[in-house]
């Protein structure tokens, strides 16, 4: 997710050609992203009301990303996507409910744009550029669609994108119930050094593990990380990159 030329910042979007050459730029400039860490705010709107939230993003290449809400009491929901395996924990109700995904291309959503797989991306989604307002601080943008809407519960995504690492700062999502998720994505350190705890879920005691909807374990005394952490290779060529908030 190097640098594009004036002439293709001005007409992505307008043909295949001129997209094809900005996914080529994207996917050399996330080649170069092993480990993200990021904070971020979120609206969930609806009709009868706004929900705000927060919390923080991991992401290790190749393919986990994980979503820790912030919540005054403690820690709130965590969602990791490890591949084709989804992982969500809620501390509320001490459960952690473990889901195999299925094999195809559609699995890409849930990256939303923080990896370089943009060949699987475009095959179960319509995915086009859009140039964001001036107001905005990255001046790319891509709106992914679903091909099947029946298989989706979302009918838009727009990712704002930075301009150095096309990385999302922005991720704003209309489902088809006409309820929107807006997402800013703030202090960003990129290819970091990162504990491998992070990479992980912490189980409390007593959390239900539920496997595709078969019970599997209690956790017993001392609590669980699960899955295997992950330990970022990055190459001594990736430079350390720490920057604060850059949401509009």
């Amino acid at each position: 997710m190097i640098g594009m030329t004036l002439i293709l910042a001005a007409s992505i979007g307008q043909s295949d050609v001129s997209f094809d050459a900005f996914f080529a730029d994207f996917a050399k400039k996330r080649d170069g992203i092993f480990v993200l860490e990021a904070r971020f705010s979120q609206k969930d709107v609806s009709k009868e009301e706004t929900v705000e939230s927060k919390g923080a993003i991991v992401y290790v290449k190749p393919r986990r990303i994980i979503f820790r809400y912030d919540q005054a009491d403690g820690l709130g929901p965590t969602y990791l996507i490890d591949d084709q395996t989804a992982y969500e924990y809620e501390p509320d109700i001490s459960q952690l409910q473990i889901t195999g995904l299925q094999d195809n291309p559609q699995t890409e959503i849930f990256f939303l744009g923080f990896d370089n797989d943009t060949e699987n991306l475009r095959k179960a989604y319509d995915v086009e550029g859009f140039t964001p307002e001036k107001s905005e601080p990255g001046a790319h943008g891509i709106i992914i669609r679903p091909k099947n809407k029946d298989e989706a519960n979302f009918r838009e995504v727009r990712l704002y994108l930075r301009n150095e690492d096309y990385l999302p700062y922005r991720i704003h999502i209309t489902h088809e119930n006409e309820t929107q998720v807006d997402i800013s994505v703030t202090d960003f350190h990129v290819n970091g050094a990162l504990d491998p705890i992070k990479t992980q879920v912490t189980l409390a005691e007593g959390t239900k593990i539920i496997k595709d909807d078969q019970f599997v374990e209690t956790v017993g005394p001392g609590g669980k990380l699960t899955p295997e952490s992950v330990k970022p290779e990055i190459p001594l060529r990736a430079e350390t990159q720490s920057e604060g908030t850059v949401a509009p």
